[in-house]
């Protein structure tokens, strides 16, 4: 169908279709002008976010957990589950994960996911351009910047697009050092394809964090989180900036769907053929926190 999002699995090399957390709520509120009218008012603003994490955060949202483990197939056997069990549906969303769970890949020289998400790759064309879902933007615009410099033209932007069914902690995809932390401030729209559709320019609009990363091998790099519909917050272990080794975590988004975004500049690494060929169709591929998505270009 139409509105189906295709993923690729690396796993079994096969396209599938995703499940949508709330399919039908994106579909009523971004494809009905009343619904996106409604949506712009009220249901992306932050108040309301902020009312909904509430709720996430309280004992009265346990009884949300054991559904949404049985819709999604979600293993919490790889979840570290407290004694006494999760105090709330926040607490299992942010939950962690056991050092087995997420291995990050031994090679040196493999580019690795910062997060479990569906990847696609885009170019950064001509004056920093850059055309993510159809919608046309430029570095500048996405860091909240009047300029940026133009070193990274050439390069390669990779969108992590996590679902809300993910784990939802994120870290670093070299060893280096990150510098502070930029908070711009924003409305908070759905990142799903879905809404994508009808709203192409979430990622330059949408509430953000993003950082420098001085990299010996990957050079000066750009890592961007962008924040979604009821997503409370995004949390920062080094808000300040400060040393960074490949795969450790920089931080987690509250409930909710989110993007991690990374910005190469030219020549320093090469995305692996399969993600490279499905994103030139328009379709993003599975990946999870730690896995090879690409090598350093030698």
């Amino acid at each position: 169908m139409a509105d189906d999002i295709l993923i690729y699995n690396r796993i079994t090399r096969r396209i599938d279709v995703e499940r949508v957390y709330g399919g039908q709520w994106m579909t009523l509120f971004y494809g009905r002008p009343w619904g996106r009218a409604i949506t712009n008012r009220l249901l992306c603003r932050h108040p309301l976010s902020r009312l909904y994490g509430a709720i996430q955060r309280s004992g009265l949202s346990r009884g949300n957990i054991a559904d949404f483990i049985a819709q999604y197939g979600i293993d919490l056997g790889e979840a570290i589950v407290p004694p006494g069990g999760f105090a709330s549906f926040n607490d299992f969303f942010i939950r962690r994960l056991t050092p087995a769970a997420r291995p990050v890949d031994p090679d040196p020289t493999a580019l690795i996911a910062p997060a479990d998400s569906r990847l696609q790759l885009f170019a950064i064309e001509n004056h920093t351009r850059l055309t993510i879902k159809g919608a046309a933007m430029t570095l500048p615009q996405l860091l909240g910047r009047p300029a940026l410099d133009p070193g990274f033209e050439g390069g390669q932007c990779l969108v992590f697009r996590l679902a809300p069914c993910d784990y939802h902690r994120f870290g670093y995809v070299d060893d280096g050092r990150q510098g502070p932390v930029h908070a711009i401030d924003g409305p908070l729209h759905s990142v799903s394809p879905l809404s994508l559709r009808h709203k192409p320019n979430v990622h330059a609009t949408n509430y953000r964090h993003w950082c420098l990363v001085q990299s010996p091998r990957l050079g000066t790099l750009i890592q961007i989180e962008v924040g979604a519909m009821m997503v409370g917050s995004i949390v920062q272990h080094q808000p300040l900036g400060g040393p960074c080794r490949r795969g450790q975590e920089k931080g987690y988004f509250q409930f909710g769907g989110s993007t991690v975004i990374v910005i190469l500049p030219p020549g320093r690494a090469v995305i692996d053929a399969d993600i490279a060929e499905h994103s030139a169709q328009g379709i993003e591929t599975l990946v999870r926190y730690g896995e090879r998505v690409g090598s350093l270009a030698r």
